[in-house]
């Protein structure tokens, strides 16, 4: 029997099993490891373990969340996230006061890390965990693409009826 490859004629005899074996193991990996990243559909729960507003207002700064929450779904770099995370402090600090805009940032800078695997996480959209690198144009596409085709009524719905993480 007689196996080809893009490299070699390999011909197996006594003791080139384990050789073979090997070759199609790492063969095996290095496709996956090469395999596209892809991006899930667009989810949010609001302002994450967090209210949306006050109690005379519950959804007062709600949007101020889900817009957030579409920059933590795409990732990207670190100073894509900085500036995600300060334009969800103005966006509160118009919506609310400063000291609240002021916890909502320092929450979402200590707990909104790439390397921690929640579901809120930097990056949360993609399959695999891309931490901080940033998007190139076909990730940035496929963001774009991807956010055209979200029903905005069916994750405020979801939000409205309480299904907060």
């Amino acid at each position: 029997m007689i196996f080809k490859s893009k490299l070699a004629l390999f011909k197996p005899r006594k003791g080139h099993w384990v050789s073979l074996a090997v070759y199609l193991l790492v063969t095996m990996v290095a496709r996956q490891g090469f395999a596209k990243n892809t991006l899930k559909d667009f989810t949010s729960d609001g302002c994450s373990m967090s209210p949306d507003g006050f109690a005379w207002s519950v959804n007062a700064y709600l949007d101020c969340c889900v817009a957030h929450d579409v920059a933590y779904w795409a990732g990207g770099a670190r100073e894509d996230r900085l500036r995600a995370d300060e334009e969800l402090k103005q966006c509160i600090t118009v919506k609310a006061n400063k000291y609240t805009a002021d916890a909502y940032f320092r929450g979402v800078r200590v707990g909104g890390s790439a390397k921690l695997q929640t579901p809120f996480r930097w990056g949360y959209g993609w399959v695999e965990d891309r931490g901080y690198k940033p998007l190139d144009m076909e990730e940035r596409s496929e963001v774009a693409d991807k956010i055209l085709s979200v029903d905005w009524e069916q994750i405020y719905d979801s939000i409205f009826l309480g299904n907060k993480k």
